[in-house]
């Protein structure tokens, strides 16, 4: 193993800064320093998209490396690292001569977003019409009947998460990685517009779609199915107010909970 490398701690030591080789200053407990920088990239990137989902970071707001840098007691280029991690989840808008700030999706972007949604949840919907089983079926209904659960017990929270999931499980039925890939990241763009701009709206005829879309899929109608999932995201889309208003001044501190 190279003594050589990514600094566990993120910071090269003063004495061998501007040297082509510098010792690791491991971390306690650390026995590979890429590992352990790695770990200090999740440990940002975690902090700030949760952050982000849970509007503590609203759209906009700027994100200075400096500023996390001394935050989490790391280098700036382990900053830039979880910055550009972010950025690849289009959570976060990387300027190279600007501070990166939280992005700010816009009508169009949700538009497009569920557009591209409709359309491949569509194909799928075409194949399990004629292919699904009746174990997946079930597995579909026992999904909803969570979905159910949550709301009637007014744990929004997890009825929004329950309703996501309902897609990828459409979705892995097809047993395909790439397919399950694109999804994902879409579903994952798809959460963040949901937490910057969902408004007051009420998921609960999203949970009966869901419901009412199984019996389609267990007729084997797909065009009705198809009908009442463009239906569906034309309601999520309705349920969103966009905010185009100068973020406040946010204390990063108390918004990343360090």
């Amino acid at each position: 193993m190279p003594l050589f490398g990514p600094f566990c701690c993120g910071r090269v030591p003063r004495q061998c800064r501007g040297r082509r080789k510098a010792w690791c200053v491991r971390l306690p407990g650390c026995e590979y320093p890429s590992i352990a920088g790695a770990m200090l990239t999740h440990k940002i990137v975690s902090a700030i998209s949760d952050a982000i989902y849970h509007r503590r970071l609203p759209p906009g707001t700027k994100l200075n490396e400096r500023d996390i840098a001394e935050l989490f007691d790391v280098s700036r280029t382990v900053v830039r690292q979880a910055l550009i991690r972010l950025s690849q989840d289009r959570l976060v808008v990387v300027s190279p001569k600007r501070s990166s700030t939280v992005a700010c999706p816009t009508f169009d972007d949700a538009y497009q977003l569920y557009q591209m949604l409709l359309v491949m949840e569509s194909g799928v919907i075409d194949q399990l019409t004629r292919s699904i089983s009746e174990k997946d079926l079930e597995t579909l209904r026992a999904h909803t009947l969570k979905e159910r659960v949550a709301f009637e017990t007014h744990d929004h929270d997890l009825g929004d998460q329950l309703g996501r999931q309902f897609h990828s499980l459409l979705i892995s039925f097809m047993q395909n990685d790439i397919l399950n890939q694109i999804h994902t990241q879409l579903r994952r763009q798809e959460a963040l517009i949901n937490a910057l701009y969902r408004s007051g709206f009420d998921y609960c005829q999203l949970r009966d779609e869901h419901s009412r879309l199984v019996d389609c899929l267990e007729r084997k109608d797909g065009e009705s199915a198809k009908a009442l999932l463009a239906s569906h995201y034309n309601l999520v889309i309705k349920g969103y107010k966009f905010n185009t208003a100068i973020p406040p001044e946010i204390d990063l501190k108390a918004a990343l909970g360090l």
